[in-house]
């Protein structure tokens, strides 16, 4: 009877000594990822460049066609037979003609009497206006332009209807020599094919 007692005693005693058991541990819960902002689809992003391009080019075109008609508004109109005829009668002065663009070249360039540096001119040739069954450049009008307005001819072809404005600056050789400022395209050529290269 008293050793029943003691081993029930033992096994209270020994019950209350260990530990208690941890509850189990509940699972973490994690956070879903935030998801990333959306990102304009690329189709659109080059849609958005190219019309802000295009409106761009749109306002510099603009602004140049207005730059070139005021400096025709300042310009004395005349013939380049005329030109020719009289060289000295418009020395130092702005005039203005037309004729149909034959090519770029470097004819007249670095010549010390009326010197123009290729480093940053190009000449160019139109064409007789009183020969129509050959080709022939008015190779004694001596026209200059400049490199860095290249951007304003690159759509020139040969057989282009064009005018001119620019100022007489030499009568060397005793030809006209002209610096030309701005060229304008009256009348694209029926000739698709582009026939020379520029020379920039």
């Amino acid at each position: 009877m008293m050793l029943s007692a003691l081993l029930a005693l033992s096994a209270t005693m020994a019950m209350a000594a260990a530990p208690a058991a941890k509850p189990a541990a509940t699972p973490q819960t994690k956070e879903a990822p935030k998801s990333a902002p959306a990102k304009p689809a690329p189709a659109k992003k080059d849609e958005a460049v190219k019309a802000e391009d295009k409106a761009k080019a749109a306002k510099e075109k603009a602004a140049l066609d207005k730059e070139i008609e005021a400096s025709l508004a300042t310009a004395t109109k005349v013939e380049t037979l005329d030109l020719l005829k009289t060289p000295g009668k418009h020395l130092n002065q702005k005039v203005t003609f037309t004729g149909t663009f034959n090519r770029f070249a470097d004819t007249g360039l670095d010549y010390k009497k009326a010197f123009r540096d290729s480093r940053d001119y190009v000449s160019f040739f139109i064409l007789r206006p009183d020969v129509t069954q050959h080709t022939i450049p008015l190779s004694e009008l001596k026209l200059f332009f400049p490199r860095k307005r290249s951007n304003e001819v690159m759509e020139l072809e040969t057989g282009d209807k064009i005018q001119m404005v620019g100022t007489q600056f030499s009568t060397a050789l005793d030809e006209p020599w002209v610096d030309v400022e701005h060229i304008k395209i009256l009348q694209k050529t029926d000739k698709h094919e582009r026939k020379r290269d520029l020379e920039f």
